[in-house]
């Protein structure tokens, strides 16, 4: 399969990516309860507010967040495994 860091890395952010809507889509499906909570929530990573950094010249704005869920956890896993 895949050999170097740049695709490892390409498979792992797509299996999060595909595993974060699967879990959404079968939030969907499932009533709620339980199960349907198990689904749909995950939690987040990264910064509630961008950072800026203005250097008169030019103004930079950094920021970053990852919505993850049970799902999205197992596909990156899965994309990992994958790329091995």
């Amino acid at each position: 399969m895949a050999k170097n860091a740049g695709s490892t890395f390409l498979m792992i952010i797509l299996g999060g990516i595909l595993g974060g809507y699967v879990g959404e889509l079968l939030g969907l499906l499932v009533p709620t309860g339980m199960l349907h909570t198990i689904f749909t929530q995950g939690f987040t990573l990264g910064f509630d507010n961008p950072i800026t950094l203005d250097l008169r010249i030019i103004v930079l704005t950094f920021g970053i967040k990852i919505l993850l869920n049970i799902f999205g956890v197992a596909g990156m896993i899965l994309g990992l495994y994958y790329s091995k």
